[in-house]
């Protein structure tokens, strides 16, 4: 019995420094995103000043279209390769990447180098989205994912304001440090994880595993699942649809508050919907109800942006971005538990790669659909439909979910 107790002890305190262990990731995590986040903004109005609309567009389309392109090879390098120096090197380059350009600070040089850098960036979402369970210690799979969705969260409400500041006092080059700074944090926090835990403890493919690896990489794993399949169905409608409003937003809601900052407070109001809205999809209600966070977030953030089109009122609007951010953080909440839980641990790395190149590609149309003199003119229209597609896809999605549960149940009731 005491052997016993001792070996409890031992686990319990394994799984308290894991989670501390976890903690400090996040927080490192989050200044990377931090950094990353502040210097792609600064480059997006540099670009605007010195070279005009079609830069912006470049740049856009430079930090799109890439991961589509790569995400099978990118999968397949994370879940066959050593998952270490995956990160390590590809740490090195990103933060090479930024160092040349903030020494450089040429708007086409960086234009040249988006490409590699988002690439970068998709490897390192799938390393650390392997990763993630392995060191989560005592928290559960959907609250260690919600901790990633609130550091993303967090970063994408701070890097605007603070890169406008210091690029306003110290100049384009200087945020663009920051960016490589980050990304230093970063890999000297692989290096030290990577020393401190044991590679098979996270997951690391072992000798025996590469060969059968390399040959199931190559299929389209995030697909393979019928939930999974059911569930990108709102996951694409809802950034095709908050993409194309993003776009259509930008004349329609500052028309609504007047003034450039009614604007911005309702961009900070969906951002910190979506802080509490990961917050919440960590929680074990959630984390037991399998589709729910997934499929009751993407109702509410159609509903939202539905409402925004039909009733052009700021103070009103407000509360709706509230409850449409919180909504749509349940729902990136849901998204990566779904992939966790349907996923082989030994494809999680290609499973966020093709996610990242679903996203990235109805990103991509969704700028385009929503772009007012493309397909319709008004503005108005196009966030109407936006918030009606993203419902429709809902109810599709439930009711495919419904007949797929419908069938499993009859199915088993014939094996008995």
């Amino acid at each position: 019995m005491i052997e016993t107790a001792l070996n409890m002890h031992e686990e319990v305190t394994v799984l308290m420094n894991q989670s501390v262990l976890c903690l400090l990731f996040v927080a490192v995590a989050f200044f990377s995103l931090l950094g990353e986040g502040m210097a792609v903004f600064a480059l997006t109005l540099e670009a605007a000043d010195q070279l005009g609309s079609w830069a912006v567009t470049a740049l856009f389309l430079g930090g799109l279209l890439p991961p589509v392109l790569v995400a099978s090879l990118v999968g397949r390098w994370v879940d066959s390769s050593s998952l270490w120096r995956v990160w390590i090197i590809n740490l090195c380059v990103h933060v090479l990447i930024f160092a040349v350009l903030a020494q450089a600070e040429n708007m086409i040089l960086c234009l040249a180098l988006m490409p590699v850098a988002s690439i970068c960036a998709v490897i390192n979402g799938s390393v650390i989205f392997k990763i993630v369970p392995r060191i989560r210690g005592s928290f559960s799979l959907s609250r260690a994912g919600s901790f990633l969705v609130v550091a993303t969260s967090l970063s994408g409400i701070i890097a605007p304001a603070v890169a406008s500041w210091l690029s306003a006092h110290a100049g384009f080059g200087t945020v663009l440090w920051c960016g490589a700074v980050g990304f230093a944090l970063l890999s000297i926090a692989a290096i030290l994880m990577r020393w401190t835990l044991r590679e098979t403890a996270l997951g690391e493919p072992q000798p025996e595993n590469q060969d059968r690896l390399k040959r199931t990489t190559s299929s389209p794993v995030l697909f393979q699942n019928r939930w999974l399949r059911i569930l990108l169905i709102p996951v694409a409608a809802i950034v095709l649809f908050t993409s194309a409003e993003g776009v259509a937003g930008v004349f329609y809601l500052r028309d609504i508050t007047a003034d450039d900052t009614g604007y911005a407070l309702l961009l900070g109001a969906w951002s910190l919907g979506a802080v509490a809205g990961a917050l919440m999809g960590g929680n074990s209600w959630f984390d037991s109800r399998g589709s729910v966070p997934t499929l009751f977030g993407g109702a509410l953030v159609g509903m939202a942006i539905l409402v925004e089109g039909l009733w052009p009122n700021a103070t009103a609007l407000l509360i709706i971005f509230l409850v449409g951010g919180l909504r749509n953080g349940l729902r990136n909440t849901g998204v990566r538990t779904a992939i966790y839980e349907h996923v082989p641990q030994a494809r999680h790395g290609s499973a966020w790669a093709q996610l990242r190149m679903l996203i990235n590609a109805m990103v991509a149309l969704g700028y385009l659909l929503g772009t007012p003199g493309l397909i319709m003119n008004s503005a108005q229209m196009i966030i109407i439909l936006a918030g009606a597609g993203t419902a429709l896809s809902v109810v599709v999605a439930l009711v495919l979910s419904r007949k797929t549960a419908t069938h499993n149940a009859a199915r088993a009731a014939e094996l008995n």
